[in-house]
């Protein structure tokens, strides 16, 4: 019996950099058009916020036009079972949001190139009125996350309490939006980070791997049930707010 079966609606957070395409496309655009280093470097290290490394790594895209970086975007690879994913989510009709530390200017023309451009996409925005900008639309101050817009509040604002949420992901920026989640799909640092603090959740390498849980899930195999560490997330979070 599937979650959606049980009255219950079931609501999927996913990354788009390095999650849904294969290689994280912000960073491989800052390599090709702007200026990667040695602001990334300061940013792993710890000796700049997020916010910061986006103020300084923006603007170093002036030379670079909109349709550049969005013919770009869309001959990047994307993983070869995310449409197929995107079926399984509209068959099942779990509402799926994609959330991102990135920008919206080069996340757009891939989700057209999909025919997905009905799924709500929540990420940071470039101003190119000027000298290229970045605004932070979804930033919060009570959080303190390794995100500039804010992933923990898209979950809380777009979930209730009686829903299951799904986090699917693979980096830093997703360390605090997974932890309010009731299950988690992780790779690489969103894995390793899931192992030190001891965080259930799902290993994958690519989308092939969601599918096969999810088919598990409708064949009876498997139950998704509410994780309570989440429960407890989510209550203090809103008390904070």
């Amino acid at each position: 019996m599937t979650w959606k079966q049980k009255n219950k609606q079931t609501k999927i957070f996913c990354d788009f950099d390095g999650t849904i395409t294969t290689k994280d496309l912000g960073d491989e655009i800052f390599k090709v058009f702007g200026q990667f280093e040695p602001y990334h470097s300061q940013l792993v290290n710890g000796d700049m916020g997020i916010k910061e490394y986006w103020k300084n790594m923006v603007p170093t895209l002036k030379d670079t036009t909109i349709e550049q970086i969005q013919d770009y975007a869309v001959s990047m690879d994307i993983d070869a079972y995310f449409q197929d994913f995107l079926s399984i989510c509209k068959k099942n009709e779990y509402q799926l949001f994609i959330v991102s530390d990135g920008f919206m200017t080069y996340i757009e023309p891939v989700m057209q190139k999909m025919n997905a451009e009905d799924i709500k996409v929540f990420a940071n925005k470039i101003n190119f009125s000027n000298n290229p900008n970045p605004e932070f639309h979804g930033a919060s101050e009570s959080c303190t996350c390794l995100c500039a817009s804010c992933k923990r509040n898209i979950v809380l604002n777009n979930s209730s309490d009686e829903d299951l949420t799904v986090y699917i992901g693979d980096g830093y920026s997703d360390f605090c939006a997974a932890e309010h989640c009731d299950i988690i799909f992780a790779k690489k640092k969103l894995a390793a980070y899931c192992n030190q603090y001891r965080i259930p959740f799902y290993t994958f390498k690519s989308f092939f791997d969601i599918i096969k849980i999810f088919d598990n899930l409708h064949n009876g195999k498997l139950n998704f049930n509410k994780r309570r560490q989440a429960e407890l997330k989510r209550k203090q979070a809103y008390e904070v707010e």
